[in-house]
């Protein structure tokens, strides 16, 4: 028969290795009863306070490592906040750069080097006026959040506060384009902090649908043809004073038409912004003013173009001579001169405004008994995408010419109308 000792050593080894300290209670207790173990009456009482020491100690074992792991915690979580920005509930409290601060864990161990070269690649993932439409969209986020709640927005931003601000703009006459690009720059911000973008949800989604329905509005912009093109250009001598005046504007029609550009391309809306503006050094004419067959016009910065790879469109004398765009430009650099700046300009140094251009663009089109209000800027180019389409021209090359990267270019074609059709029984 085993005795009270021995069992209490072999009870003594059960426990784990770490907790060391209870198995040195146990052996104690069993080396030195509390009663005498030659008592059958005492051996239960022996057992129950042998136990109770050993479940003692185990239990101040486990509380003394439960208070190590969270020391450590404690102390990795405490660097964790010198180190990183807050991930939510943060503030903004301005806008110098759109993407903030990213979190990095191990700031004093990276070079300052590759911090500059990463923030600056992440700058020129996105184009300057992308960046000034983002930096926009914050203001006005933060604008909202002010006039509704009285206070600055918080980091990540819920879905509902979304949904409320879509009914925001809605209400403010915002259109459904303006909304979506103000939430193009809120998704932008949350993902490249890596928020959770609540853009992205379902209800969110729908909303701008909603938006689009309520506000879209029929394109009634028609287009210029050759015919009206023509038309215009001899007006220009009965609304337009001055010969230069006249040479100018004839090569802006022509040019308009015929490269498909924009009104920001041949004209800007200010000084300060004429990136895209067509500048001398862009055209180039194969022989010298008098002998040129055709002129090359390479285009690097237009919209939608963040590579700046450059656009070559080769224009070459055309048969009808009043709306020869290789004609008026020989005439109207003759009187321009070649020096360097604008392509069209009145002093070589500023471009061309875009009220001078459509204002006289009215005029011409009221003279020949045109509505202004369906024939703009932009009717150029849907005339040239128009009339390139009807001419059998196949869609990847009017999207070239018209430097369009995506099937948006199919809302430039109209169909065309059929004056009479003799239909033979």
């Amino acid at each position: 028969m085993m005795s009270t000792s021995s069992r209490g050593r072999r009870r003594a080894r059960r426990p784990s290795a770490a907790a060391g300290s209870a198995a040195q209670e146990m052996a104690q207790a069993s080396e030195h009863p509390l009663t005498d173990s030659t008592s059958d009456s005492g051996q239960p009482q022996l057992v129950e306070e042998v136990t109770q020491r050993v479940l003692q100690a185990l239990a101040e074992v486990n509380q003394k490592g439960k208070k190590r792991s969270q020391g450590r915690q404690g102390a990795n979580s405490k660097k964790k906040r010198q180190r990183t920005p807050s991930t939510s509930g943060g503030e903004i409290s301005g806008f110098s750069t759109i993407h903030g601060e990213i979190s990095n864990y191990h700031t004093k161990e990276i070079p300052k080097c590759l911090e500059d070269t990463a923030s600056r690649l992440l700058e020129a993932a996105v184009s300057q006026n992308t960046h000034q439409s983002y930096r926009t969209a914050m203001s006005v986020f933060q604008k909202y959040h002010q006039c509704t709640y009285s206070t600055s927005p918080k980091f990540p931003t819920t879905v509902s506060q979304v949904i409320y601000f879509v009914a925001w703009l809605h209400q403010q006459g915002k259109s459904y384009n303006t909304i979506n690009t103000y939430l193009a720059g809120l998704s932008y911000y949350h993902q490249v902090n890596a928020f959770t973008d609540p853009t992205q949800f379902f209800v969110v989604k729908r909303l701008i649908k909603g938006v689009q329905h309520l506000s879209s509005k029929p394109d009634i912009r028609l287009p210029i043809t050759p015919q009206i093109l023509q038309q215009l250009v001899e007006a220009l001598k009965y609304t337009v004073s001055g010969r230069f005046n006249r040479c100018l504007l004839k090569a802006m029609f022509t040019l308009s038409f015929f490269a498909f550009l924009r009104v920001g391309e041949v004209s800007a809306k200010c000084q300060s912004n004429v990136k895209n503006v067509i500048r001398m050094e862009n055209l180039v004419l194969d022989e010298p003013l008098k002998n040129a067959k055709y002129m090359t016009l390479t285009l690097r910065h237009f919209k939608h173009n963040d590579s700046c790879r450059p656009v070559c469109l080769h224009i070459a004398l055309q048969k009808c001579k009043s709306i020869c765009p290789v004609r008026a430009m020989i005439k109207y650099i003759k009187t321009r001169g070649s020096g360097s700046g604008p392509l069209f300009t009145f002093d070589g140094y500023s471009p061309i405004t875009q009220s001078y251009f459509t204002s006289e663009l009215k005029n011409t089109l009221c003279y020949v008994g045109l509505d202004p209000k369906l024939y703009k800027s932009q009717s150029f180019r849907i005339g040239a995408a128009s009339y390139a389409f009807h001419s059998k021209i196949p869609e990847d090359k009017i999207r070239l010419m018209g430097r369009w990267n995506s099937s948006a270019v199919r809302r430039y074609f109209r169909i065309p109308v059929f004056d009479s059709i003799d239909i033979s029984p």
